[in-house]
C-alpha cells in the first residue's frame, strides 16, 4: 500500500512539474502571439493612414497658390469650412464624393490647418469634440472624452519651399480596440482548456513513464521474496540438523547422518550463493570475458559423458547429434558456455520422465554456431512461455524443490548467452516436450581460413 502511494505521489509530482512547465510556455506563447498580432494590426494602420496622408499631400500642395482654390477643394471633398467665430464641426458624417468614398472609409477623418495650427477644413468621421488635438507631431495617437482612441498622422504643406500649414489624416481604432479584445478573449478562453489538456496529457505521459520503474520495482519485490524464500529451505534444514546434532551430542550418540545432512544444506546454499553472485556479476558486466576459441564439438562431448551417469539414474537416453561436418568455434569463456550448455541438459533430462529421451543437437546456420537441446518430457504451457527465463520460476514447483534446483540455471543460461552476444529461445508442447536453442556467434580459427587461390 505504501509503495502504490508512493508512486502514485511520484507520478502525480512528475505530472505537475510538465502541466507547470508548458503551462508557463503556453502563457509566454500566447503573450507572444498577442504581441505580434496587436503590432502587425498597428502597422498595417499606420501604413494605410500614411498611403492616403502622403497621395491627399501630393494632391494638395501643387494647387495652394491657385487663387479660390480652397472652396474648390472643399467642394470637391465634402470639406466644412470653418471661420473663426464658429465652432468647426462637420455637419455630414460621411464624404459624399465618389473620390472622397475611395479615399475615406467611414472611420477617417481629414483636416487642414493654417500655419498658425488653427483649423481651416474638416470632414469625414464626425467627432464628438473639437479638436482632438491640434498639435503636429506626425504620428499621434489621441483620446476624446469618451474613450474613443485614434491614429492620427500630420504633414506639413508647403508653397514655394514656405509652410503654407498642415493636414492631418486620422481614424478611429475601435476596430483594432475590437479585434485585440476578441483575441485576448480567445486566449484567456483556450489557456485554460489546453491547461486542463496539457494536465490530463502529463498524468498520462508520467504513467507511461512510471509503468518501466514499477515493473522493475515489482520484479525487484519477486525476486527478494523469492530468493528469501529460497534461502529460508536451507537455512531452516540447517538449524534443525543442528539442533538435533546438539541433543544427539548430549545423548552421546555418533551426529553423522546429522552432519551429511548439514554438509548437503549447506552445499545447497553456497550454491545458490553463487549463482546469485554469478547473475549479479555478469548482468552488471562486472566479470569480463576474455575472448578465447572454444570448441563446441569437445564442450558438448564431454557434457555428454559427464553428465551420462544422471541420465541413467533418470532413466532417460541422452544422445548427441553433431549436424556440422567441420569442429565450430565460438569466442568466450569456456566455463561459462560449460555451464550454460549444462543448466540446458541438466534441466532436459529433470523435465524428462522415466524412458524418455534427451538429444544434444550441434549445427551451423551461416556465421552461427547452433546448439538445440530438445527433450521429450512433459512440456511447457503456453502462459509459462514469457516467464520461463525469469530468477526463481518454477513451471512445476513441486518437482523443482524435489530435484533440488533453484529456479536459477535457465536465468543463468540468458545471462551467459547474452553476455557472448549470441540469443536463446524456447519452444515447447504440453506433453511432447521442449527444445531450448542457443544461437553464438562464430569466431574464425585459423584451421577455418581458407587460403587465398595462387
Amino acid at each position: 500500500m505504501e509503495q502504490s502511494q508512493l508512486f502514485y505521489i511520484t507520478r502525480l509530482r512528475l505530472a505537475s512539474w510538465y502541466a507547470g512547465v508548458m503551462g508557463c510556455i503556453l502563457s509566454l506563447c500566447g503573450l507572444g502571439v498577442y504581441h505580434v498580432v496587436a503590432h502587425a494590426y498597428r502597422e498595417t494602420i499606420d501604413q494605410g493612414l500614411q498611403s492616403v496622408a502622403v497621395a491627399l499631400h501630393n494632391g494638395i500642395e501643387p494647387g495652394l497658390q491657385q487663387p479660390n482654390y480652397l472652396p474648390q477643394l472643399a467642394q470637391q471633398l465634402s470639406l466644412e469650412i470653418c471661420v473663426p467665430q464658429a465652432d468647426c464641426l462637420p455637419r455630414t458624417p460621411l464624404i459624399q464624393s465618389s473620390l472622397s468614398e475611395a479615399v475615406y472609409p467611414v472611420n477617417y477623418y481629414l483636416r487642414l490647418l493654417n500655419r498658425a495650427e488653427k483649423p481651416i477644413a474638416l470632414g469625414g468621421l464626425q467627432l464628438k469634440q473639437l479638436p482632438i488635438s491640434l498639435k503636429t507631431q506626425r504620428w499621434q495617437t489621441l483620446k476624446d472624452p469618451v474613450g474613443i482612441d485614434y491614429r492620427q498622422i500630420s504633414l506639413p504643406l508647403r508653397t514655394q519651399n514656405t509652410l503654407w500649414g498642415y493636414i492631418q489624416v486620422g481614424r478611429s481604432l475601435t476596430d483594432l480596440n475590437q479585434h485585440l479584445a476578441a483575441l485576448k478573449l480567445t486566449l484567456l478562453l483556450g489557456c485554460p482548456i489546453a491547461l486542463i489538456l496539457i494536465a490530463w496529457s502529463s498524468w498520462w505521459l508520467a504513467g507511461l513513464a512510471m509503468q518501466p520503474v514499477y515493473r522493475s520495482y515489482q520484479q525487484m519485490q519477486q525476486f527478494t521474496a523469492d530468493a528469501a524464500h529460497e534461502f529460508r529451505t536451507p537455512l531452516t534444514a540447517m538449524q534443525s540438523t543442528i539442533e538435533a546434532a546438539i541433543r544427539l551430542q548430549g545423548l552421546g550418540e555418533a551426529p553423522s547422518s546429522v552432519l551429511t545432512t548439514l554438509k548437503r544444506q549447506t552445499n545447497r546454499l553456497s550454491q545458490l550463493v553463487a549463482d546469485l553472485l554469478l547473475l549479479a556479476r555478469i548482468e552488471g558486466q562486472e566479470m569480463k570475458i576474455k575472448s578465447v576459441p572454444c570448441c563446441l564439438n569437445d564442450l558438448i562431448s564431454d557434457l555428454a559423458e559427464e553428465l551420462a551417469f544422471l541420465a541413467v539414474e533418470a532413466n532417460v537416453k541422452l544422445l548427441t547429434q553433431t549436424l556440422s561436418p567441420e569442429p565450430l568455434y565460438v569466442g568466450g569463456n569456456e566455463e561459462q558456455l560449460y555451464r550454460l550448455v549444462s543448466n540446458l541438459i541438466v534441466n532436459g533430462i529433470q523435465a524428462t520422465p522415466e524412458g524418455g529421451e534427451v538429444r544434444i543437437i550441434l549445427e551451423r546456420l551461416d556465421q552461427q554456431a547452433v546448439i538445440a537441446v530438445k527433450d521429450t518430457g512433459i512440456g511447457i504451457a503456453s502462459e509459462d512461455l514469457t516467464r520461463i527465463f525469469d530468477r526463481f520460476y518454477r513451471v512445476h514447483r513441486d518437482r523443482s524443490r524435489q530435484t533440488g534446483g533453484s529456479g536459477l540455471g535457465l536465468a543463468i543460461a540468458q545471462a551467459i548467452t547474452q553476455a557472448h552476444h549470441g540469443s536463446i529461445s524456447l519452444h515447447s508442447q504440453p506433453g511432447k516436450g521442449s527444445t531450448f536453442t542457443v544461437r553464438l556467434p562464430l569466431e574464425k580459427t585459423p584451421n577455418m581460413i581458407t587460403p587465398k587461390p595462387l
